[in-house]
């Protein structure tokens, strides 16, 4: 089925996917070592809970989630940790590749409670390259309804190949781990988004539809264009759904996961198998046996080109990912990680350098081909000046960094690296006035909490006065004046602490309506009971005082 939506802009730069979608999909030799880096997700780094000398199996535990959003690490390989660092663990490998596997789950009839413990202990993320915790994607159903859920197979990005091998090698596999989704989210279909120039793919997905059960699979073929493969494109391509700027697909009841991500998932459930490898799509010029491995995370990228026949005289540069969006490896012995979906080994030709940046014409050609439908000119020129407030108020942040602008610049400006550079120092700020404002909120909660413990220590004295005195008409002395003055200023200041944390629990509401506010209403609630002792002890030592004066 083709689809009759569409979003605006894209660009059909060349595809270049014949280099490595003409192999079969093989393993890549065991790694002798591996380095593990802690940080292969959105989030908090994961925590290292073993120590070098410490011997390790395939799946493993070496490091475990920290904090919400985190993902736990596994040994890719059997052998021994030899260093354990803040950033990273390395293992030298035994050569004997001994399994450590969890339980098999049947998630036709486990308790939903059960998958998404298993999800969470086998380390899995989004492998399309975010890298989001698969376990807490799956949980979006708690704040969001969820009607369909998008099998992302679109993979537009010129050279990487990676969700073609997989769908002509595992489509039922695929759509099984899809079906778990479905069945954790609650979702009423499964919508399959492929290009056209994936053939192979797509006939291995009809073959595998029929036995997909039991939440119904459309598959949509879509035609070639970049970046058709982002997430709110694939959906207005599909569903004719927008999503709306600064909101998440799950806003508008849709889910999205990668072809990778699936599969995964399944090799988890079913076969208690964590994420300790993935599939690699390995090409450019600069080598002689392209195609894609599936690869133990944690090899170096040196060893894995050098495998594929790696010709270092004619090698320019190594990008990880695509050549829209990848980045250059500053050096060859970066190890593999869950976010290395392609190695693109590039001579000079392939890649030549950039052409000297010239001013703009202001031709417009970066607007037409926005995905996003933004004003890339003007996002520029604000980037440059670092006027950031306009660059908020033009959607910055609805950017997806694909590169189309720069692609089409005549005058070979970076837009999108301008772009980034913004996003960062805007980020930047946003974390120092986060900080600034926890100190705030700190201060006038110590502020209460001084306030309350002085009311109570007037309390305290005026109690032990009390006791002391004859129970004689002996009328207040000048000192006891000062006490219930005392407990007067911190009732005083206790009541001000709460109207003040009651305006800036409102402002910030009025502000930011998405922002946690927990923090800001335990805060109120904290000023709140400081007011309240500081209201019965001041109650308290009139009642001493009108008895001490009374006949």
């Amino acid at each position: 089925m083709a689809s009759a939506f569409d979003f605006p802009g894209g660009i059909y730069p060349p595809e270049r996917k014949q280099r490595s979608n003409q192999s079969a999909l093989i393993e890549a030799p065991l790694p002798s070592r591996v380095t593990l880096p802690l940080q292969q997700h959105s989030g908090q780094p994961a925590r290292p809970c073993v120590s070098a000398g410490d011997a390790v199996n395939v799946g493993s535990v070496i490091a475990k989630r920290e904090g919400m959003i985190s993902s736990a690490l596994h040994a890719s390989i059997s052998g021994t940790v030899s260093e354990v660092s803040a950033t990273q663990i390395t293992i030298q490998g035994d050569g004997q590749d001994t399994w450590q596997r969890l339980p098999s789950l049947d998630w036709r009839v486990a308790d939903t409670a059960a998958v998404l413990e298993r999800l969470n202990e086998s380390g899995i993320v989004g492998l399309g390259g975010a890298g989001f915790p698969t376990h807490i994607k799956a949980r979006v159903v708690e704040q969001h309804a969820i009607h369909t859920l998008v099998i992302n197979a679109a993979e537009c990005e010129p050279y990487i190949t990676v969700d073609d091998l997989t769908l002509r090698h595992c489509a039922n596999e695929v759509l099984e781990g899809a079906q778990i989704i479905a069945k954790l989210c609650g979702v009423q279909q499964i919508v399959i988004g492929i290009e056209d120039n994936k053939p192979e793919a797509i006939t291995a997905l009809q073959h595998a539809l029929p036995d997909s059960q039991p939440v119904p699979v459309e598959l949509s073929v879509i035609s070639t264009r970049y970046p058709s493969g982002g997430e709110r494109q694939l959906i207005k391509k599909l569903l004719d759904i927008n999503v709306p700027s600064g909101e998440l697909p799950a806003d508008v009841g849709v889910l999205c996961h990668n072809p990778g991500t699936l599969l995964a998932i399944l090799h988890a459930v079913r076969d208690g198998q964590p994420l300790v490898s993935r599939i690699v799509t390995l090409t450019g010029e600069s080598i002689n046996q392209p195609g894609n491995r599936w690869v133990r995370l944690g090899t170096s990228v040196r060893e894995l080109l050098e495998q594929a026949g790696l010709n270092i005289a004619e090698l320019h540069q190594v990008i990880q990912g695509g050549p829209m969006m990848g980045t250059p490896l500053p050096t060859l012995d970066t190890p593999v990680t869950k976010l290395t979906n392609c190695l693109i080994a590039a001579t000079r030709e392939e890649f030549p350098p950039a052409p000297a940046e010239s001013p703009c014409i202001r031709c417009g050609e970066c607007e037409s081909v926005c995905p996003v439908a933004l004003l890339p000119q003007q996002l520029h020129w604000y980037a440059r000046a670092q006027e950031d407030t306009k660059l908020e108020r033009y959607h910055l942040f609805d950017c997806i960094e694909c590169g189309a602008c720069s692609y089409v610049c005549p005058s070979h400006i970076p837009l999108v690296v301008d772009y980034r550079e913004a996003k960062s120092r805007i980020r930047l700020q946003r974390v120092e006035a986060a900080k600034a404002e926890h100190a705030k909120h700190r201060f006038e909660h110590r502020q209460a909490r001084l306030a309350r413990e002085e009311a109570e220590k007037q309390a305290r004295r005026q109690a032990r006065q009390a006791q002391q005195r004859r129970p004689a008409n002996i009328a207040a002395t000048s000192s006891e004046k000062v006490d219930l003055r005392g407990l007067r200023i911190a009732h005083a200041a206790a009541k001000a602490s709460v109207k003040k944390a009651e305006k800036t629990l409102a402002r910030v509401a009025q502000e930011d309506p998405k922002q946690s506010l927990d923090d800001l209403e335990m805060q109120l609630a904290t000023a709140q009971e400081n007011l309240k002792a500081a209201e019965l002890q001041l109650a308290q030592a009139r009642e001493q005082h009108s008895s001490e004066e009374s006949p």
